[in-house]
């Protein structure tokens, strides 16, 4: 059961994926241990990790800067 929370952002910058551009809706959610994989082409593994260990600087994209405004409580709209 996932439950949402907030809206944490909208990503639109032109650059953001060196592929196209492409906008990222990004939401904060309240998720049951039990999470399933419903994507297998776009997901591969799900892993929970405490704060201190999130692979920051290993993300692709603009994700390590969504991760940082999340971790900061900010909701941004860029």
């Amino acid at each position: 059961m996932i439950k949402i929370d907030r809206l944490l952002g909208v990503y639109s910058s032109p650059d953001r994926d060196p592929r196209m551009h492409s906008v990222t809706i990004s939401l904060v959610v309240k998720a049951e241990d039990n999470l399933l994989i419903g994507d297998r082409q776009e997901i591969s593994k799900v892993k929970a990790f405490a704060v201190e260990d999130l692979p920051l600087g290993a993300l692709s994209h603009d994700h390590d800067q969504q991760l940082q405004d999340f971790l900061r409580g900010e909701t941004i709209i860029a």
